[in-house]
């Protein structure tokens, strides 16, 4: 991000996606709104803006009237995509159109969330490192291998940024504070937040693991990282444990003890579990997400896919559909976007 004169305000605005989460965009402003308390002078300015009039709904049902529409909004310093789950959803030509020019004219563009689908799709990724909200993670890297996703919790490349959503935003924010006006002034903003520290953008992501707080065990916890690395080639369970150093019989009664099922069972639920994000995120054909969560054939998927979420892997497509664009070919009709190849 460009750090502007700091005796001018900088201006964001924070562009709402339908569905987008308050809690980010909130956290945001505040954060800059703080900043303006603490460092007793106005250092930066805001404003709400939508693709379209009218007002935007966002994740918890709450309406927003936007301040500008992205046509007539003022000059920005910097512009952020604000997407809640369905940021693959909200790459329309208009937007990614408008997000292309603004990047042309100079200014810094960023995402929250999962609204780094949005930059993907424009072509504002090639070539820099970003980071997406980790429901995302492997289905963003199954449309896009080209891009350099990492598991930070915020990147921030040249004037490109994108942040992994959720409180994530604070510590992005405040990083921006510190980097134009001084670190003792983002602690104090921190301060004023009880937020305790502003961490780095290289802390933990919240890894899948992380959703079973019952893992105590060294072992499985090991153990499901190896799972979670390894799902398009499925490691053996011989191979998993001696990896990890014990008996497969032992990795067996460690994971009844800590998640009431065994290896085996956990295995294949991380693997559907990719599947049905890949239904619901991309367009990818069916086979091509069967092979890309290990199974050797759409049929195959099909049948462990119903026993598991009651419907079938096409079923489920229809009732998440992607209307964003799903490959690099639908998006190289505009000669001045940077496409992925």
């Amino acid at each position: 991000m460009n750090p502007g004169d700091s005796r001018k305000p900088e201006m964001y605005g924070f562009l709402l996606c339908p569905g987008h989460p308050m809690l980010s965009v909130s956290a945001a402003i505040d954060a800059l709104a703080l900043a303006n308390y603490v460092g007793q002078k106005p250092l930066y300015s805001w404003c709400t803006i939508s693709a379209h009039p009218g007002p935007v709904k966002s994740m918890n049902s709450l309406s927003v009237q936007a301040d500008y529409s992205l046509q007539d909004a003022p000059p920005l310093s910097t512009i952020v995509v604000c997407c809640g789950v369905d940021g693959h959803q909200q790459a329309t030509p208009q937007v990614m159109a408008q997000l292309r020019r603004l990047r042309a004219s100079g200014i810094s563009i960023g995402a929250v969330s999962t609204g780094t689908w949005v930059l993907a799709h424009a072509g504002l990724l090639k070539g820099r490192r970003c980071t997406i909200h980790w429901e995302d993670r492997a289905s963003f890297r199954e449309t896009f291998p080209d891009l350099n996703l990492t598991d930070a919790l915020f990147e921030t490349d040249g004037p490109i940024f994108t942040c992994s959503g959720g409180t994530t935003v604070v510590d992005l924010t405040l990083t921006f504070v510190a980097a134009t006006h001084g670190i003792d002034l983002a602690n104090k903003v921190a301060e004023q937040l009880l937020h305790d520290t502003i961490r780095q953008p290289s802390a933990n992501h919240w890894p899948v693991h992380n959703l079973h707080p019952g893992i105590a065990d060294p072992y499985v916890r090991q153990a499901v990282e190896l799972m979670e690395g390894n799902l398009e080639l499925p490691l053996p369970l011989e191979t998993l444990a001696a990896r990890i150093g014990i008996s497969l019989r032992q990795l067996e009664r460690l994971f009844q003890m800590n998640l009431g099922r065994g290896p085996k069972q956990f295995y294949l639920e991380c693997r559907l579990q990719l599947a049905r994000s890949l239904l619901r995120q991309t367009a990818l054909p069916v086979i091509e997400v069967a092979l890309a969560c290990g199974f050797s054939t759409s049929s195959y998927l099909a049948k462990r896919y119903s026993r598991q979420f009651g419907r079938t892997p096409l079923q489920e497509r229809r009732a998440f559909s992607v209307s964003a664009p799903s490959s690099a070919k639908e998006l190289t009709h505009d000669p001045h976007r940077e496409h992925h190849s």
